[in-house]
């Protein structure tokens, strides 16, 4: 089926499935860059614990980075998937051309910002003498290959919005396989440690990279990549609705930092383990969220579409399929993070001592059911936000959003003065309860009125 008779003709079951199971398990696959370099960091001869550490202090900066890939890709991706809606193609192709522009820039700038204030902000984010080093040499390489993780995130979004969300994923395997093959090889015949792993990360995503405009600028793209037509009125608008999904990925950067530096304070002379733990805990959680993510943002195209063509009846039905499709996944993992996480965990050290695998089981299994609790709810979250986000009213979606990150902060720093380490953990659990909450029943109360509106060329 055609990508428009997708969007316009087909029905919203099988449309959201076509979209939404594609971008899920690209993301799934995605999840493999980082989950994948940790493991075989874990598993190398000597040093595995510390340099596993120094990797997971590197996620802020990681995070970070993608946030802003999501501050142009997913401002631009339901301004061009409307456009296509209205049939408006000239302008589809200025916002795609603004777009790139605007990834060019960011790269520049986040490159000359980490390079030159490395050190302040490895420590700053709770790097230890012990694990600095690690964490220096893998974050500087990373930091080099800033314009392919950009652009391997901001170019796919752009053929996901086509309806080609098959194609999406396959670019997204591209980078998975070579990221996997080249781990293998950098990391245990040619000895290069965490730098191997961060080298085969940026090769892995400038294959994707490539694949992605590649594809762009061939005639099987609706929209052909252009590099004319550009605008600071583009440029606003792409930021201004993108401002949600960077804020959300922003605050998880801040959200990690506070999480280690309260770690570091009340581990009680273990910081290095649970630092450790954590970079396990990250991956183990990446494994909910960004599926979720890919489910949210997969249906979106679909949800913009229609919403342009005015047919709000798609729109409505596309979004309770699209949930009904997020929690099946999160059900799933909410069993698995509350009785099956250690076999996850074991994963990660195996070539530790047998000390340091009991300090590690004994605690690391009840870390993630603590941190894990509200996941039961989180599908509510990531489809209201999303779908807002969509349809062209992030403003509302940052409200929802913001909230549930202050409240993160806010009882991540609280807790352990009462609960120790295991407040630490709780807070993220009981701000995604009640923020999820807060979000549902506010979306239920606008989501009527919104498709009430006629989408206008200037939304």
């Amino acid at each position: 089926m055609a990508s428009n008779e997708l969007l316009n003709k087909a029905h919203p079951l099988k449309a959201m499935l076509a979209l939404t199971i594609p971008s899920m398990f690209a993301q799934f696959v995605n999840i493999l860059y980082g989950v994948v370099d940790k493991l075989f960091i874990a598993n190398m001869q000597s040093g595995s614990g510390l340099a596993l550490a120094g990797v997971g202090i590197c996620a802020p900066i990681t995070t970070l980075i993608t946030s802003f890939t999501y501050l142009i890709c997913q401002g631009a991706s339901p301004l061009f998937a409307t456009r296509l809606g209205q049939k408006d193609y000239d302008d589809a192709k200025k916002i795609m051309a603004n777009s790139f522009l605007l990834l060019v820039i960011i790269t520049v700038v986040l490159m000359l910002v980490f390079l030159i204030f490395k050190k302040p902000l490895l420590y700053s984010f709770g790097a230890t003498p012990n694990n600095f080093e690690y964490a220096s040499d893998y974050i500087t390489i990373y930091v080099l290959g800033t314009f392919f993780c950009l652009m391997s995130l901001g170019l796919n979004s752009f053929i996901t919005c086509q309806g080609k969300s098959t194609r999406a994923m396959v670019t997204v395997i591209i980078g998975a396989l070579t990221n996997i093959l080249l781990d293998y090889i950098f990391i245990f015949p040619f000895n290069m440690g965490v730098k191997g792993a961060a080298l085969a990360t940026i090769i892995a995503q400038a294959a994707s990279a490539l694949f992605a405009f590649s594809f762009l600028i061939s005639n099987k793209s609706i929209i052909k990549m252009s590099f004319k037509g550009y605008s600071l009125k583009y440029m606003k608008k792409i930021m201004k609705i993108g401002f949600c999904p960077f804020i959300i990925t922003f605050t998880d950067s801040v959200i990690l930092i506070v999480m280690n530096k309260m770690v570091s304070i009340y581990a009680d002379g273990n910081a290095d383990l649970y630092l450790t733990i954590n970079s396990i805990l990250l991956s183990f959680f990446t494994l909910i969220s960004m599926p979720f993510s890919g489910i949210s943002l997969g249906g979106q195209p679909f949800l913009s579409y229609n919403y342009g063509a005015s047919e709000p009846k798609r729109v409505r039905k596309g979004f309770i399929y699209e949930l009904m499709i997020c929690y099946i996944y999160g059900i799933i993992m909410f069993i698995i993070s509350m009785f099956y996480s250690k076999y996850f965990i074991k994963l990660f050290i195996l070539t530790e001592t047998e000390e340091v695998q009991n300090a590690i089981l004994n605690v690391a299994p009840n870390i993630i059911r603590w941190y894990c609790l509200g996941v039961i709810l989180l599908p509510l979250q990531w489809c209201c936000v999303d779908t807002l986000v969509g349809l062209g009213h992030a403003n509302r979606a940052i409200i929802f959003s913001l909230i549930r990150k202050i409240l993160t902060v806010i009882f991540t720093v609280v807790f352990p003065i009462f609960l120790g380490t295991k407040g630490c953990y709780l807070g993220e659990s009981l701000s995604d309860i009640i923020s999820s909450t807060i979000t549902t029943i506010g979306f239920v109360m606008i989501f009527p009125k919104i498709l009430k509106i006629k989408v206008k060329h200037s939304a």
